[in-house]
């Protein structure tokens, strides 16, 4: 079953490439959703998928993420699941 996932990540990720690199690796895996710049300086991610693969993204975060990203903290908070047909750069969340 698919499930909804908000992640909320903070650090060094505006300005170094974070939305384009987590697409690159969204996009080849089966995960819809989509990565926005927050106001606040942080970036969000809303990502649907099965469980088990939403921990594949888990994984990427604790590992760094994207080269030039310095993650300092990051956050994930079940959120409703939305039917979405591919993962997308958004220049904000709706």
């Amino acid at each position: 079953m698919k499930v909804g996932r908000e992640y909320i990540i903070q650090g060094r990720v505006q300005g170094v490439g974070f939305r384009f690199h987590t697409y690159q690796w969204m996009k080849k895996q089966p995960i819809t959703g989509y990565v926005w710049n927050r106001d606040d300086g942080s970036v969000g991610i809303k990502a649907f998928a099965e469980e088990q693969v939403l921990r594949k993204i888990e994984d990427w975060l604790a590992a760094g993420g994207p080269i030039g990203s310095k993650i300092v903290f990051w956050s994930a908070t079940p959120c409703q699941y939305e039917e979405m047909a591919d993962f997308s750069i958004r220049h904000y969340a709706s």
